[in-house]
């Protein structure tokens, strides 16, 4: 079958277009014809070598997968041969023409939803309804979403409307503030960020920050949460070392709560536990939830897609059409 691989950690250097074995689903998995393949930032940090991405080398990335049911390994239940399904392939191998999905990361496609917007589910709405969840959100809150760009981004936008913050504020690039999500109030994210995103508050604190920058834009979250607030750090896209995180005496003198979200190694220890946020995005499309329809490319302009993901010129959240 034909992917696209990964030799080994680096630059675009080590990606070609390969011709491998399909895989076999094992106990608990399915073989699933992918005909959508959401193209996402953690491809790029696998291609990197960024710990905790990419399972072995090569690796076939594609984490977020929409296609058929072609065959069910031992002992799953719940689904037959043809259904319409997707699935967050949590060790990659999306972007192929067959991928095995564990049963517990995967769902039906509710009737009427294209699969090419339902593709994005997995890994991209489900990031945005755990989030949403972890920081506990409510309705008033002031809110910072430091990444605010992309697919997650948007989804957060889009999620966190439904809880009616009192102010929704997106950090961007210069580059990609004018494709930001409706729903923010732009910060630009350069040297003043932290004073750029509180003057996008109206001058007040925050009570919560959803940040995946990492380094020195991380080390100034702090300063920005009102008392109360709620941090969660869900990435560190900036590839810089981890700042000191407030003390403990920090976080009982501002009664600050700080948490740490990963859906994929969430999805490693835990398949039910995302089985459940998919399952949670898709009962808010049947409450009126809009999924936008993605940017739909083909297979032969997924490397390119890729590697303009990897340096920040990505128009918005994208699927490839893996088959002809």
């Amino acid at each position: 079958m034909k992917a696209i691989q990964f030799s080994g950690p680096g630059g675009p250097e080590t990606i070609a277009e390969v011709d491998i074995a399909a895989p076999i689903p094992a106990a608990g998995q399915l073989a699933i014809a992918v005909r959508f393949a959401g193209l996402n930032f953690v491809d790029v940090l696998a291609r990197r070598g960024a710990p905790g991405y990419a399972s072995s080398w090569p690796f076939v990335p594609g984490m977020e997968v929409g296609g058929e049911v072609v065959a069910l390994g031992e002992g799953v239940s719940g689904f037959a041969v043809g259904d319409t399904v997707v699935a967050f392939t949590v060790d990659g191998g999306g972007l192929a023409e067959t991928v095995v999905a564990e049963a517990g990361l995967a769902a039906r496609v509710p009737d009427g939803l294209a699969l090419d917007a339902a593709t994005t589910v997995p890994l991209t709405w489900a990031t945005a309804v755990g989030l949403t969840r972890a920081a506990h959100v409510a309705a008033g809150d002031r809110i910072l979403v430091t990444g605010a760009g992309g697919g997650v981004g948007d989804a957060l936008a889009a999620v966190l409307a439904l809880r009616q913050p009192k102010v929704l504020v997106g950090g961007t690039s210069t580059r990609s503030a004018a494709s930001l999500a409706a729903a923010y109030r732009p910060a630009i994210r350069d040297a003043e960020f932290a004073a750029n995103a509180r003057e996008a508050a109206d001058d007040a604190a925050f009570d919560v920050v959803l940040e995946s920058i990492g380094g020195d834009v991380s080390a100034a979250m702090p300063a920005l949460l009102a008392p109360g607030g709620r941090l969660v750090s869900y990435g560190a896209a900036a590839g810089q070392p981890d700042p000191a995180a407030p003390t403990l005496a920090e976080l009982r003198r501002n009664n600050w709560t700080t948490a740490g979200f990963s859906i994929i190694n969430r999805a490693r220890g835990d398949a039910g536990a995302i089985g459940d946020l998919i399952a949670g995005v898709f009962a808010l499309t049947a409450e009126g939830l809009a999924l936008p329809a993605p940017r739909v490319i083909g297979w032969g302009e997924a490397v390119e897609a890729h590697i303009a993901q990897a340096e920040n010129r990505s128009p918005g959240k994208t699927v490839v059409a893996v088959q002809d």
